[in-house]
């Protein structure tokens, strides 16, 4: 019986996890998404492919100049204490403020890292060169930026 129990702790448990955190695709509109890159926006997909929801918006004709995606997702295990470990330790991280509680720009991933409350979030773009080089110019953390503070909005 005790087995039992704690089985049905644990999906108790997962359950109030899951429901605490937000869809990834509820954390940006395909409009906030052209808001940000321009160009023509698909609706977002989630994708799970590194055991993390995350929501895949595709970038047709972005005003970078070539296609790309948008992606959000809420970072897993992370809270205002690792966040600040994180962008202490992240080489080139930038501080950008405006955002949440805090966020900071990685320019080698081309991603704002974000904390609104106790919520860690990334929004990022993906948009690489005709050599698939990432584009790393001051646009991208621009449009990034826009991005981010959207994403903030919904946490």
């Amino acid at each position: 019986m005790i087995r039992g129990t704690g089985l049905l702790l644990a999906l108790v448990f997962a359950a109030s996890a899951n429901a605490a955190t937000p869809s990834p695709c509820k954390l940006a509109s395909t409009a906030e998404v052209k808001a940000a890159f321009g160009g023509s926006v698909s609706a977002g997909k989630v994708e799970d492919a590194a055991g993390v929801p995350a929501c895949h918006f595709a970038v047709k004709h972005s005003n970078l100049g070539v296609s790309g995606e948008a992606v959000v997702f809420v970072t897993p295990g992370q809270s205002a204490a690792t966040f600040k470990i994180a962008k202490k330790y992240i080489p080139g991280a930038v501080t950008v403020s405006g955002i949440g509680n805090g966020a900071f720009y990685d320019a080698h991933t081309g991603s704002i890292e974000l904390l609104k409350g106790s919520t860690v979030a990334s929004a990022q773009g993906i948009f690489l060169d005709a050599d698939a080089h990432p584009i790393t110019s001051a646009k991208i953390k621009s449009d990034v930026v826009v991005f981010a503070k959207a994403v903030a909005k919904h946490l």
